[in-house]
């Protein structure tokens, strides 16, 4: 056997082959793959993919030899087939001298024949080859070896495509981890961590920024972080921030921000600029530490040595300064006469010192000087001296620590003052203080006192319970953290007492109906007293409050006053709690010129309810129209039950309008209201008197006697129906002319009594090519005579038909236009629609059924006509149904425009096509200046947001010419044409449909 020569790169060869990562790793359907289809293709028993490492063979792929994985580097036929870029082909191994003892030839697995393609990868190293081999001698033809080393060189390449995915792979996973990494340091940073980009704007921020500048993430974003800088520093910040990016250097700088309790807060903010690969500035990270502790200590430190320094010139303090690499010791006068030692002259030391040291505070003393000398800047401590009398004396020392380049100490400057009359005060004061606060802790009230900032001090056991907060933790925290009180009926926050105390420097007291809420959520009813501190010279030191449990007390008085002004059986507000509240109403309406409304019911077939089935179920009744009636008010209002079946309602800052239309609610609830009882079922309406509460009534007795009436002309009128009150007898015979009116209309509708007439809309500056008109509806009386709508529609709007009569102009017009066999003579038909169907969503959801159905070509010659004051008073409906109807086709007149209390502004808000000016402005418009001007203003607002304006009312051409002068854009009135029958007009000949008259 002939062993094969090494390659002679070797080593370049095995690195190649170990970066692969393909050493003993598992098998692959990949390279499975390739190496069953070189054996389908050479017709052969067994393929391998071999790798050839230093000292082995080690198949990646194996077919046909169960169990191998390996093989011994010297025996390897492979061996040799690396050496060359071509294929290595043995015919017959025992043959062939370098292989006819190969053990792998002589015993198992017995090859005879063997050819390998080498496995070259793109860098020119062959590391391994892609054989086949048989247990007898063969030969292969020349396209079987083609097709051997393609599937050689696929394999070279799955090899390397395999190393780029797992590298790929690996990179992510390694920045994935980063980014964990990076995720979780900046989580659990102390200082709080950001990044802004070049233009200063926020795109991160950790939870420990949000905690240093109290506010969260997504407020932080942007500019928003800016928002917390005080004002004074917001400059210095933008201009270290302008000079950073100019400079390209870090920003660092100190500055204060604004809390949201109105604090202030130190901060250190320090921020690198991180660049690309191309050097661009990419944007900032940075961090930011909160110093105001820090701030604080240097203002106490700066404050404290300009006590020392007063004390020190005032003579009371001692001087001192050790040299700590000679041990010499320099006093001035006075320590001498601080420790009661002698000026001998004599040069001091460290022990001189020590030695006056009393042994009760050696230890200790020595302790912290040691320890002040290793990792100190300052040295600060107390300590007792004994004098050569035998008295114990208390020093104070401050000392300052200098230190060398290395940081090793060198020398101490300092000073001692005797504090042995201000200890023996302090322990006299903590003596009265434990005693005090003995005493405040063994009291029922809750005590708290604070410090001239309103800061809590201390607080006894009561105070901890009923707050919920201990008083070691409260200590230094603003009262109103702890002490949270709000009004038990408006939950909102009550006025500090401890604040206003400190301002108005007299004792105060809470208000009624106090609620102190603990910190567990826990609510106590309390009366308090705040009282100020003061000293000898009259000045606050701080704030006692005290304040005590009322809870239950108030619960029990809060019961009775329930059970004094509510009906037992429904819960509702009784007669005399209701009269009361009236009073107040009224009050309210005469000092504030507001307006109000009362409602008075009585229920309908009552009676008859609890004479067929008893009291029992009269009471149930009663609680369940109640509840119903309650469904339709706001929480606000009053509903109570006067009496037997009788209710009241008062609407605070309700109008007549609105105050109407729930009464009608209440009557259409009530209309579809069945009470059952024992299988019965009942029909219960309401009979109901609206009467305005305004400055017209004197007392609430005429009030109600008003209601009264009109609760008894709503039953008369036919019941289950409301009454408003008029003042005087010809608005109440008006208001049962428009009652009678109702019957009349319904007739007519029910009977197709109404009739539509139109009148044409012409083009001022040219003639309309097209028929442009308005829809006018007639009512055949029962003699068969017109009735004008000034006579009917009224009543209508009051008694809430007019969406009745909507329903059939728009259905009727609809027809007609659908009738005609060409619409092409037609440019627009105007349809008025009622403010009462603009506010009602079932009307628009029927309208927009209908529009559907008749199609777009019909919408497209659609004009709905809506006055201004319905649009205003159901605007956000207005707006909606406006909308949808365009989205259709349909346009839109704004009608009367002018005429209502609206502004300008709505027209922003409501989309429309068209502006119908008020005809009380257009026809004295040659003779007032003032119609003139508004018509102008009108006009000119219109073209501002691309409206067309339509002018009513043109009844002569002097007003037509002065229109045209102003730049109207259509006309309308008797001058231009005289109503006639819908059909008539839509049925004339398209000439005589078009032009003004001659």
């Amino acid at each position: 056997m002939i062993k094969a020569p090494l390659p002679a790169s070797e080593q370049q060869r095995l690195t190649a082959l170990r970066q692969l990562e393909i050493l003993d790793t598992e098998s692959e359907a990949e390279f499975d793959s390739l190496a069953k289809v070189a054996a389908l293709i050479c017709e052969v028993p067994i393929s391998l993919i071999s790798l050839v490492d230093e000292n082995r063979q080690w198949f990646k792929a194996v077919n046909g030899l169960a169990g191998v994985t390996e093989t011994p580097r010297d025996v390897a036929f492979c061996s040799h087939a690396i050496l060359g870029q071509q294929l290595m082909e043995v015919r017959d191994a025992r043959e062939d001298v370098r292989f006819r003892d190969n053990p792998l030839v002589t015993a198992d697995p017995s090859i005879r024949f063997y050819a390998g393609a080498p496995v070259c990868l793109s860098n020119g190293h062959n590391i391994g080859t892609l054989c086949v081999i048989d247990r007898q001698p063969r030969q292969l033809t020349a396209v079987q070896k083609e097709s051997l080393l393609h599937l050689a060189a696929a394999a070279a390449k799955a090899l390397e495509g395999r190393y780029a995915t797992s590298m790929l792979a690996r990179e992510l996973r390694e920045k994935q981890q980063r980014e964990l990494q990076f995720e979780a340091l900046t989580k659990s940073a102390p200082n709080g961590v950001f990044f802004l980009g070049r233009d200063g704007q926020c795109s991160y921020v950790n939870a420990a920024w949000e905690a240093i500048y109290q506010m969260d993430a997504a407020a932080a974003m942007g500019h928003g972080w800016t928002t917390r800088i005080l004002q004074e520093d917001k400059g210095l910040v933008f201009q270290q921030w302008g000079q950073a990016l100019i400079e390209k250097k870090d920003f660092s700088l100190e500055f204060r921000i604004v809390m949201p309790d109105l604090s202030l807060r130190y901060v250190r903010s320090l921020a690198s600029a991180i660049y690309n690969e191309h050097g661009q500035l990419v944007n900032f990270v940075g961090s930011v530490e909160d110093i105001s502790l820090r701030k604080r200590h240097e203002q106490q430190i700066s404050e404290d040595q300009r006590r020392i320094k007063l004390a020190t010139n005032s003579g009371r303090i001692g001087i001192w300064e050790l040299d700590l690499e000679t041990d010499r010791l320099v006093w001035d006068e006075l320590m001498y006469r601080l420790y009661d030692m002698p000026d001998t002259g004599t040069e001091l030391s460290y022990q001189d010192w020590r030695a006056r040291l009393h042994p009760d505070s050696l230890q200790q003393a020595e302790q912290e000087f040691a320890q002040a000398v290793i990792d100190a800047d300052e040295f600060e401590g107390e300590f007792t001296i004994r004098w050569r009398d035998g008295s114990v004396h208390h020093i104070k020392n401050s000392a300052h620590i200098q230190r060398d380049a290395r940081g090793k100490a060198i020398k101490l400057t300092g000073t001692n003052w005797d504090v042995t009359k201000l200890r023996a005060l302090s322990e006299e004061l903590s003596d009265q203080r434990e005693l005090l606060e003995v005493t405040l802790s063994s009291i029922g009230d809750a005590v708290i006192t604070t410090d001239d900032n309103g800061q809590v001090t201390w607080m006894n056991p009561v105070a901890e319970r009923m707050t919920g907060w201990q008083s070691i933790e409260a200590r230094g925290l603003p009262l109103i953290q702890i002490f949270h009180i709000v009004n038990a009926e408006t939950r909102l926050t009550t006025e500090n007492p401890v604040q206003t105390c400190l301002q108005q420097g007299k004792i105060v007291g809470l208000a009624n109906h106090t609620l102190l809420i603990s910190k567990d959520g826990t609510e106590f009813g309390i009366e308090d007293s705040a009282s100020p501190i003061r000293d000898k010279q009259g000045r606050v030191l701080g704030v006692v409050l005290v304040f005590h449990d009322v809870t239950e007390s108030r619960r029990l008085s809060g019961e009775m006053y329930h059970r004094a002004t509510h009906d037992a059986l429904t819960g509702l507000v009784n007669r005399a709690e209701f009269e009361s509240r009236l009073l107040k109403v009224l009050n309210d309406a005469h000092h504030t010129q507001s307006s109000h409304s009362l409602l008075y019911i009585d229920l309908d077939q009552f009676k008859l309810v609890n004479d067929a089935c008893g009291h029992s179920a009269g009471d149930l009744l009663l609680q369940q129209v109640s509840k119903l009636i309650g469904e339709s008010i706001r929480s606000r209002d009053t509903l109570a039950r006067l009496g037997g079946d009788e209710f009241a309602i008062i609407l605070e800052q309700c109008p007549q309008e609105y105050a109407n239309r729930i009464a009608q609610q209440i009557c259409d609830n009530m209309e579809n209201y069945r009470f059952q009882h024992d299988n019965r079922r009942f029909r219960v309406g309401t009979s109901i008197g609206l009467v305005p509460v305004d400055q017209r009534w004197q007392n609430p007795g005429a009030i109600m006697k008003a209601a009264d009436m009109c609760c008894y002309a709503a039953k008369e009128a036919g019941r289950n129906r409301v009454h408003v009150w008029f003042d005087t007898d010809l608005a109440i015979r008006t208001r049962h002319g428009e009652m009678q009116w109702t019957t009349r209309i319904e007739n007519a509708l029910d009977e197709a009594r109404f009739v539509l007439h139109a009148q044409k809309i012409s083009a001022i500056s040219a003639g309309l090519e097209k028929v442009h008109a308005e829809v006018l509806l007639r009512m055949k009386s029962e003699d068969g005579n017109l009735v004008m709508p000034g006579a009917f529609l009224p009543a209508a709007e009051r008694f809430h038909l007019m969406s009745r009569i909507d329903k059939w102009v728009v259905r009727q017009s609809l027809d007609r236009l659908m009738q005609l066999p060409d619409l092409s003579i037609l440019d627009m038909l105007a349809i008025n629609l009622s403010g009462q169907s603009v506010g009602d969503r079932a009307f628009h959801r029927w309208m927009e059924e209908t529009l559907t159905e008749a199609g777009d070509d019909i919408c497209r010659h659609l004009c709905l006509e809506i006055t201004e004051t319905a649009a205003v008073t159901n605007l956000a409906d207005a707006t909606v149904f406006i909308e949808k109807v365009r989205s259709l086709g349909v346009r839109v007149a704004l009608d009367d425009f002018g005429a209502g209390a609206s502004s300008f502004g709505y027209l922003k808000s409501i989309p429309v096509d068209y502006l119908k000016i008020d005809g009380q402005f257009v026809k004295d418009i040659i003779t007032d200046p003032l119609d003139f001007a508004a018509v102008r203003c009108f006009n000119d607002v219109a073209k501002v947001i691309g409206v067309k304006t339509i002018a009513e009312f043109v009844e002569n051409r002097e007003v037509l010419a002065k229109l045209q002068e102003i730049g109207v854009d259509y006309a309308q009135g008797y001058l231009i044409h005289q109503p006639e029958p819908l059909e008539n007009l839509l049925m004339a000949s398209p000439r005589s449909l078009l032009g003004f008259p001659s």
